[in-house]
């Protein structure tokens, strides 16, 4: 059995290591009573939220915090573009991908579009970002054969069962399957003069020769382009390459994790593997795509999902619902129009 200790989160709070007044223990008391002990609550003082606009959130008393830490509502707390579109869409139509409509296709059509350089052809919807990487993942096993699969040393991918075994940073409580390996994350600055291209390369190339060792057959490499989750690393342009044909000359595939850095993060780019000059098998969306409205997917190579098309028929309920396809255009005019 894990400790306690194992299931805290760096800049969680801990009940009884903080000093906070009887209105907020009574709070934390009642969502703990209501919402069970999996839950963990940010920051050693939690903070209660009632509004947000633009850069602040604002708390009961009218306080207001500079949210820098906001990694999903990238355009502001309630963009007046996306909050329109997500009114005018509700009062019009919210329905699913059962029926045809314009909304999901304008949508496919405009992110097919961000990525003119690749052979990307085909969008598929879920809902968040670890139902993206779960998807991504499925296809990649049916497209190689493989199960294994590669990722830096606190990366995180997902909260689904099959995303979680592949997501080291959320800690010693959750075991990572036998099919996963990881390497170091490229750290410039602990590079002593060591070509950080070169070192990923070979930490891959080692990790694949592992996994071939022990009869796993690598099925992918999955990669933060900013490295976020290990530190926000974006490292030089260009240095993925050698990493991402050492997957591919294994059999596996290249899977690039934008639910961070995409949607214009990393400032030039839509995307953070374009820094790079990548062209990925799979790229994986989320967090920004709806600037707090649930939206995010995958798009594909039309090879790739081939197969999986072939062996598997898809459907997820709200994934590709009007409203949030509506959403996720206002994103795109957005970003392009601000």
């Amino acid at each position: 059995m894990k400790s306690t200790t194992d299931l805290n989160m760096v800049n969680a709070y801990i009940p009884g290591q903080a000093n906070v007044g009887p209105v907020t223990a009574a709070m934390i008391d009642r969502r703990d009573a209501l919402l069970g002990p999996a839950y963990r609550l940010m920051y050693e003082h939690p903070l209660h939220i009632v509004r947000g606009e633009g850069a602040w959130l604002f708390d009961p008393e009218g306080r207001r915090y500079l949210d820098v830490y906001n990694n999903v509502t990238s355009l502001g707390h309630c963009h007046p573009a996306v909050t329109d579109a997500i009114c005018n869409q509700v009062k019009t139509l919210a329905t699913n991908t059962r029926y045809l409509h314009d909304t999901i296709l304008t949508l496919a059509e405009r992110l097919l579009a961000t990525v003119p350089e690749t052979h990307l052809a085909h969008l598929m919807l879920t809902c968040t970002g670890s139902e993206a990487n779960d998807l991504a993942f499925r296809i990649a096993k049916i497209r190689t054969g493989g199960t294994g699969i590669i990722v830096t040393e606190t990366a995180y991918h997902g909260i689904t069962d099959a995303v979680s075994q592949f997501s080291p940073s959320l800690g010693k409580s959750v075991d990572l399957g036998p099919h996963v390996r990881l390497v170091p994350a490229p750290r410039a600055y602990h590079a002593d003069g060591v070509d950080l291209s070169e070192r990923f390369t070979q930490d891959v190339e080692m990790a694949i020769a592992d996994l071939q060792r022990h009869g796993i057959q690598p099925a992918a490499l999955i990669v933060d382009s900013l490295f976020t989750s290990d530190g926000i690393l974006p490292g030089p342009t260009g240095f993925l390459h050698g990493a991402v044909n050492a997957i591919r000359q294994a059999g596996g595939l290249f899977i690039a994790d934008e639910v961070q850095p995409g949607f214009g993060r990393t400032g030039e780019n839509m995307w953070g593997f374009q820094r790079h000059g990548l062209r990925p098998d799979i790229v994986t969306l989320g967090k920004p795509m709806g600037n707090g409205q649930p939206v995010a997917g995958l798009l594909a190579t039309a090879d790739v999902l081939a197969e999986f098309g072939q062996r598997s028929r898809y459907f997820n309920t709200f994934a590709g619902n009007t409203v949030s396809c509506a959403a996720a255009l206002a994103v795109l005019d957005t970003i392009e129009r601000e």
